[in-house]
């Protein structure tokens, strides 16, 4: 078959063909050989979506309910202030943050253009201008733009910033569920759940987005239509359980990613400095909480951890200066009884009249960028001798965040996995192509539109042997089985279910993590462990008084020791 030549570029790291052979490569080929068979059919809009997401960096949405403190956490991982944070419900569309070469800003109507708004950059955050588009209403963030207004309304934003943080990966901030705006609510449920599945965007006066001119986006893509096309895996951040966080990601794991497995999402404890506020050990704390939330039934079968994060203190060093952090220093030199009474509430904090030598406006900075729980904490770190000077400040509350944990996670969990991912999100997109009918609905003056039923068919078996032949996706269905309660494994322990969990990449996809050995292990030790999971799994494999899921189960674990094994050896 002809290659597509309409594909507007690959937008993520690496080759965007994959190696040959790899799932990747397979996926990427089938995607291109479907869209060429099925140029001019209505399933053509929505292939030509998944091929532009499939090539581009991997899209990881933050949600939660409202205040959970997604605007903070984007602006800690993205290393700079570019969402808008405050005491309101801020984020009020769904806001894509994306590598590019320049500073731009693209707003997504909801009759399906796309159009470049103005990009305006504060100390605290970036904002765009909404108010010259049509149904737009002061800019994103502080207004709900096109709500009740005339004209199409904004659908979504895509803001693009030069910088490393954001390479490879779009990080994408959602309104808050359970707000109190219905409308708010359901923009989110909408993006993450179904995802914005409509014709392919374009341009006023009819040009598909693609058609932008080079430079104006990223890679030549402009604001292709990846902005509106859902999320490859999810931050869920939640303060303590609720009902409406479980019905949400069981939704997601239901609808977002066609029976996504607990692998695309982590879940996060937001504003954890707040739960031991002012104690050293408030993370530790935090951790503990997480962990008991993370062993509830309902979330292991949604998320494949909790992690504790507070996002103001990961912000520290970038949000304070070093001259601010130095009165933080200061405070703490004063005599704790005076500091301490300090303290006790905001209210005091900030008073005009309190005695303390650092300045009443210098006092509202601090209470802004770290809040009274890491002030607090700031101030016993500099008492007991943590840290001596800003910078070492800075360096402490980062560390004691959170931060560095679920940073880690992220790049373990979902960009090493990135390509597995879009694989899976890629099938059931190609499942709804090529189902029975699904691409000869629409008639032209010859007849219908769509694959002739031979090719079709082939097609479909393609897809079919990917998918039988793909061992990383067998991980992720096991791994999904194990965490719901679905694996039939009798015969087996929860040790062992806990083990197989690890092995298939559940904590991270290294192979010291796999094999539960310290980071630092040497080669020495990674093979002798390796062999002995391999033999383990083989005899269980082979074991014919086991019932079949059970060895079925097996023979995936051995399979991927012999992976770890190869990668061992190099061969």
């Amino acid at each position: 078959m002809t290659g597509h030549t309409g594909h507007t570029g690959h937008t993520g790291p690496g080759d965007p063909a994959g190696r040959p052979g790899s799932l990747r490569a397979l996926v990427r080929a089938l995607l291109l050989d479907t869209l060429d068979a099925c140029q001019g059919c209505p399933a053509e809009p929505v292939l030509r979506e998944e091929v532009d997401r499939f090539d581009g960096p991997l899209r990881v949405a933050l949600a939660g309910r409202v205040k959970a403190g997604k605007s903070t956490l984007l602006n800690a991982l993205a290393g700079e202030q570019i969402a808008a944070t405050d005491a309101t419900e801020c984020t009020r569309i769904v806001t894509s943050y994306a590598a590019g070469t320049r500073e731009a800003a693209w707003a997504y109507l909801r009759d399906g253009s796309v159009v470049e708004a103005r990009l305006s950059r504060t100390a605290g955050s970036a904002h765009v201008d909404l108010a010259g588009l049509p149904g737009g209403a002061g800019s994103a963030g502080t207004a709900a733009p096109g709500a009740g207004a005339a004209g199409p309304g904004v659908e979504a934003l895509r803001v693009e910033l030069p910088g490393p943080r954001l390479h490879g990966l779009t990080l994408i901030d959602t309104p808050g569920i359970a707000s109190l705006s219905v409308e708010l609510s359901r923009r989110t449920e909408s993006f993450l759940t179904r995802g914005a599945r409509r014709p392919a965007a374009r341009r006023p006066g009819g040009r598909p987005a693609g058609d932008v001119p080079p430079g104006l986006g990223t890679a030549g893509s402009g604001a292709a239509g990846p902005t509106l096309a859902g999320a490859d895996a999810i931050i869920y951040l939640l303060r303590h359980l609720h009902a409406a966080d479980v019905d949400f990601l069981a939704s997601f794991r239901r609808t977002g990613l066609g029976e996504a497995t607990p692998a695309h999402a982590i879940g996060v404890l937001s504003r954890a400095d707040e739960i031991a506020p002012g104690r050293t050990d408030s993370v530790d704390v935090a951790r503990r909480a997480a962990a008991a939330i993370g062993r509830d039934e309902r979330v292991r079968a949604l998320v494949q951890t909790v992690v504790p994060v507070a996002g103001l203190l990961a912000q520290a060093g970038t949000r304070l200066s070093g001259d601010e952090l130095g009165q933080l220093l200061a405070l703490a030199a004063e005599p704790a009884a005076d500091t301490d009474d300090l303290l006790l509430s905001v209210d005091r904090f900030v008073a005009p009249a309190a005695s303390t030598s650092v300045a009443a406006p210098v006092r509202a900075l601090l209470i802004d960028g770290l809040g009274l729980a890491g002030v607090r904490l700031a101030v016993a770190l500099a008492r007991l001798g943590y840290a001596r000077d800003p910078a070492e400040l800075a360096a402490e509350l980062t560390a004691r965040s959170g931060l560095p944990e679920l940073t880690e996670l992220l790049r373990g969990q979902f960009t090493d996995r990135a390509d597995v991912l879009k694989a899976q999100h890629a099938l059931r997109v190609l499942d709804g192509v090529l189902g029975e009918g699904a691409t000869g609905e629409a008639t032209g003056a010859d007849g219908p539109v769509g694959p002739p039923p031979r090719l079709l068919a082939l097609l479909r078996a393609r897809r079919e042997q990917i998918e039988a032949g793909a061992h990383e996706l067998a991980e992720l269905r096991l791994i999904g089985e194990l965490r719901t309660g679905t694996a039939d494994l009798r015969g087996l322990d929860g040790g062992r279910r806990d083990e197989m969990e690890r092995l298939l990449g559940a904590a991270g996809v290294d192979v010291r993590t796999r094999l539960g050995l310290p980071a630092d292990a040497d080669a020495a030790e990674i093979r002798p462990a390796v062999l002995a999971v391999l033999g383990s799994y083989r005899q269980l494999a082979e074991n014919r008084l086991l019932p079949q899921p059970t060895r079925r189960a097996a023979a995936i674990l051995r399979r991927t020791c012999e992976g770890l094994l190869h990668a061992t050896t190099g061969g």
